[in-house]
């Protein structure tokens, strides 16, 4: 997608509506710009008459703040989505596979069709996981026009934790911690296959530091018995070994003393029960729900209860949506939390207002990131994205939320 360039004079925007997730919801709406800065955002009647600037109307479109994609694997992003086998282990370890067989290049080549592919969802803010202590993700995304966090992966049990700690302390010492918009961040990739030192480890640097956390049945089974399909594949990956150990209670109670240490992500939860919430909440633990994912491997299943993202708001939960791969997606031509937003609303019925939190300053928190540059505050944004919902049966946000349409850029992202 061709982005626009920048604007330093003044444009005042006229939409059918401008809603942001912080009380701006006017329709019809209007949004005064002074290149990527917001002046005033409200109705037609609050802005008034503006002589000096450039009238652009978007009558048949809803204004939005630029998305926020706490959780995505832009170096997945080379091959279409693909349909799922229904065995979670050997689909990880196809992935497995794929990634030990690119070289540099081929990772930097997958990241960038990933920012691209980002860039035409409306994302300007991303939590990229790069595999396998890989930091091309880094140097590529520190020359795009996106910015957030690059979260660089790490696995190690047993006889294996010590390198991986190394490793960790290496690139921290070695890599900027914050350039370009991004920053630098750990994820001990899950605690089936990253034992306490890793965890240890990553928590010591300072870095941000994100894991996947109770994502499957075979996680917890791993998690209390060390055995099963994933017993299998972190043998297969040559990852177990006679030192290994695992904890014995669920993913969540084993990483109850790391999250208590300082507020942390943890992506996925689809098998947590009440208790978990509560101590989520007490640890100040950002979630991530990936809706598109969860439903594209089928979580949750046997007879466990449906994901608990409100239940998680409701008790003081961070929750913010993301979109995990490609891989996973229905939307070949994009990468964006939008479509999760569209995901929920039609499949939960969830409230349009709380799914554009979730996807905007939600999102940011997560990254640590200021969440009013993802509204239509007075000062800098992120970036505006409008989505036409001319002809739908419903209006605003709710349209938005009703159609499929790709977002189109009026500003930004700030770096392009």
């Amino acid at each position: 997608m061709t982005q626009p360039a920048k604007d330093t004079g003044l444009r005042l925007l006229q939409a059918g509506t401008v809603v942001d997730a912080a009380g701006v919801h006017a329709s019809p709406g209007a949004l005064l710009l002074e290149g990527s800065t917001v002046v005033a955002a409200g109705s037609p009647a609050q802005i008034g008459s503006v002589p000096e600037a450039r009238i652009e109307s978007y009558a048949g479109s809803v204004l939005l703040p630029a998305m926020v994609n706490p959780h995505t694997h832009l170096d997945l992003s080379a091959l279409p989505p693909r349909p799922f086998d229904g065995n979670f282990d050997t689909w990880l370890l196809a992935i497995g596979d794929m990634r030990r067989a690119q070289q540099a290049e081929d990772r930097r080549h997958d990241v960038q069709r990933g920012i691209e592919l980002s860039l035409a969802g409306g994302t300007a803010w991303v939590g990229d996981i790069a595999g396998h202590g890989h930091p091309e993700a880094i140097e590529v995304l520190r020359a795009s026009p996106l910015e957030g966090t690059v979260f660089v992966e790490y696995f190690g049990l047993g006889a294996n934790q010590s390198a991986a700690a190394e490793s960790m302390q290496t690139l921290a010492r070695d890599v900027p911690w914050d350039e370009g918009g991004v920053r630098l961040g750990l994820s001990p990739h899950a605690p089936y296959s990253c034992g306490a030192e890793v965890y240890a480890a990553a928590m010591a640097t300072g870095l941000p530091m994100a894991t996947h956390l109770a994502e499957s049945l075979e996680e917890e089974e791993m998690l209390a018995t060390a055995s099963g399909p994933m017993r299998d594949l972190c043998q297969r990956l040559g990852s177990w070994n006679e030192a290994a150990t695992m904890p014995g209670v669920h993913p969540v109670m084993a990483m109850e003393s790391v999250l208590a240490q300082r507020a942390s992500i943890a992506v996925h939860l689809n098998y947590i029960d009440e208790e978990h919430v509560a101590m989520l909440a007490r640890a100040g633990t950002r979630v991530i729900y990936c809706p598109r994912a969860s439903d594209y491997f089928g979580h949750p299943h046997a007879g466990r209860s449906e994901h608990r993202y409100a239940q998680l708001i409701d008790a003081g939960v961070l929750v913010s949506l993301a979109t995990d791969s490609l891989q996973c997606l229905d939307t070949p031509d994009r990468i964006s939390p939008l479509d999760e937003m569209r995901h929920l609303h039609v499949r939960d019925g969830a409230d349009a207002m709380m799914l554009l939190a979730m996807a905007t300053v939600h999102g940011a928190q997560a990254l640590e990131r200021d969440p009013a540059e993802v509204t239509f505050a007075p000062g800098p944004v992120a970036g505006v994205i409008a989505v036409e919902v001319h002809g739908a049966r419903v209006s605003g946000l709710a349209g938005v939320l009703s159609n499929r349409h790709a977002p189109q850029w009026v500003v930004g992202p700030r770096r392009s």
